[in-house]
């Protein structure tokens, strides 16, 4: 583990992914590669969403989340937040990590080093004014994996690490609800981080069901607070 993510994870410790505000991270202590899951060794594994969508889908999903105890990492694109500024502190009320997903989800890897810049730090001001800080964590958005530019300019604005994921639901393609739990399940091990969307209705549909599977089968759907720290 490196410098930096020790670092960045000891602050999560203590004061809390709702309440953490990172603050800038040296560029040479940047991570060259993004993390993509959590240990191997720990029958944990993260639910990641991409914050964006209409309420009708994201708040019956978070009353899911609260009526079985489950917590998850939402990462909330910037024009999202300014819609429903509202959903920021309930989500961090419940117990969630919040992070930052950009600020309008443009294809990061497609533009401007001064573009990427933008983009981030936009989100990270609109999230420090709902919630105090520039959330827990940072995912780009139109990509899987960071580039070198993507990665400097998240540094600069305090997020130590780029979240990926090893498990895509693949449920923005609006399949089938069992094309999304077997998406997962078919996937899923120790330590993975699952990409999920807010803005999907088989997201809702198959959300249950897919608990239900992840419990049945040993894992623990936790926040990548927790499991980064396993």
């Amino acid at each position: 583990m490196s410098l930096t993510r020790r670092n960045v994870l000891k602050a999560a410790a203590i004061f809390g992914a709702g309440a953490l505000d990172l603050g800038q991270v040296p560029a040479a202590e940047a991570a060259s590669t993004d993390i993509s899951h959590g240990s191997r060794t720990v029958a944990k594994v993260a639910l990641t969403f991409h914050g964006a969508g209409a309420p009708d889908f994201a708040d019956p999903l978070l009353k899911i989340f609260k009526s079985t105890g489950t917590k998850v990492s939402i990462f909330a694109v910037g024009t999202w937040l300014v819609s429903d500024p509202a959903i920021a502190a309930r989500i961090i009320a419940e117990g969630h990590d919040l992070g930052n997903h950009t600020m309008t989800h443009t294809q990061m890897k497609t533009i401007s080093a001064k573009k990427v810049d933008a983009e981030i730090s936009q989100c990270a001001a609109e999230l420090k004014k709902l919630i105090g800080n520039h959330g827990a964590w940072f995912r780009p958005s139109g990509t899987q994996f960071s580039t070198a530019t993507i990665r400097a300019a998240a540094v600069k604005y305090g997020y130590g690490q780029c979240i990926s994921y090893d498990v895509d639901s693949k449920d923005y393609l609006n399949p089938s609800k069992k094309s999304v739990i077997s998406n997962v399940m078919n996937n899923v091990k120790n330590g993975s981080i699952i990409s999920m969307h807010l803005g999907h209705k088989v997201t809702l549909d198959a959300m249950p069901t897919l608990l239900s599977n992840l419990h049945a089968k040993g894992f623990t759907p936790v926040t990548l607070t927790e499991l980064l720290q396993a």
